[in-house]
């Protein structure tokens, strides 16, 4: 009877630690049913005790934590190891939303003849993710448009020679600028001038396939990247739509603006045996296209 005391005591003692903790924390049994939970688990997850102590921990919040990736954790490699550190799982919880969690189990002895039981802490790193991603895309990305920056397009660009080289298949570059577009800035401002910057961006997104990569070089300039092409003449098909494309007139702000655009492309290994030469082949291009009378585009040819 005294023992009994002392092992109820324990157990008090025990739980009164694990609600010190700020992370969520469980206790399960080896037939992975909740032993005790610490308070922040019922804050963060929602969840009542009534409907958590003594729960197969997969039937918690209406089988909501029927979680694959957890089975795995406690099916799999938990029970061929003592521990188990930063395990990450992400889930679409009903009451709570999405979810990026670092689970850390151990099993636990608990004494001579005792079964042993399994700690389980959850650290919920969902908002230090997304702040992750936003501070890297915004070191990859353009801030007004959303396109792929320099940085990102470099990397694109030699993922794209890489591919060409392995499946013996032709890349297109384009660079494309708007023409006239200093003289809308100036005449319009600087406003007017973001603006149109982002509708070009959404059109020649729209305009390209998947794979494709479209990124912003600078100013009002673009650079258009098409791997895997067949021949010259697909990549010369998408430039005619982009022409066509811009022809439509553009209303900004009550101001009716019809945007063209010249365009120049070069094709590697065609146009040159790295990226760089071809895409200084490409702004040459774009520039013979100015000079005959912009609206228009031009394939590289070596002088």
């Amino acid at each position: 009877m005294g023992g009994g005391k002392i092992e109820t005591k324990s157990l008090e003692y025990a739980e009164s630690i694990i609600d010190t903790v700020r992370e969520p924390l469980m206790v399960l049994d080896q037939e992975l049913r909740v032993v005790s939970v610490s308070r922040s688990f019922y804050g963060v997850f929602k969840v009542k005790p009534e409907e958590t102590v003594g729960q197969l921990i997969y039937d918690l919040g209406n089988k909501q934590w029927d979680i694959p990736k957890l089975r795995e954790l406690l099916e799999t490699i938990l029970p061929q190891k003592a521990f188990f550190d930063n395990y990450e799982v992400v889930h679409d919880f009903a009451t709570i939303g999405r979810r990026i969690m670092l689970l850390n189990a151990r099993q636990i002895e608990r004494g001579i003849g005792k079964a042993q039981i399994i700690l389980l802490a959850i650290e919920d790193i969902t908002t230090r993710k997304e702040m992750e991603e936003k501070i890297k895309r915004l070191a990859y990305h353009d801030s007004l448009t959303g396109l792929p920056n320099r940085m990102l397009l470099s990397d694109r660009l030699n993922m794209a020679k890489i591919l060409s080289d392995r499946n013996r298949k032709k890349l297109a570059l384009m660079m494309l600028d708007i023409d006239k577009f200093k003289e809308i800035n100036d005449t319009l401002g600087h406003h007017i001038g973001d603006l149109l910057l982002q509708v070009v961006a959404e059109k020649l997104t729209g305009i390209l396939r998947k794979e494709d990569t479209v990124a912003r070089f600078g100013g009002d300039e673009f650079v258009l990247v098409l791997p895997d092409q067949k021949d010259v003449q697909t990549a010369l098909n998408v430039a005619r739509k982009i022409i066509d494309a811009f022809r439509d007139t553009v209303v900004l702000e009550g101001r009716a603006l019809i945007i063209t655009s010249s365009i120049g492309i070069s094709i590697y290994p065609d146009h040159g045996q790295d990226i760089d030469t071809v895409l200084k082949n490409a702004d040459s291009a774009m520039y013979r296209a100015k000079q005959a009378g912009r609206n228009q585009y031009r394939l590289y040819i070596a002088v």
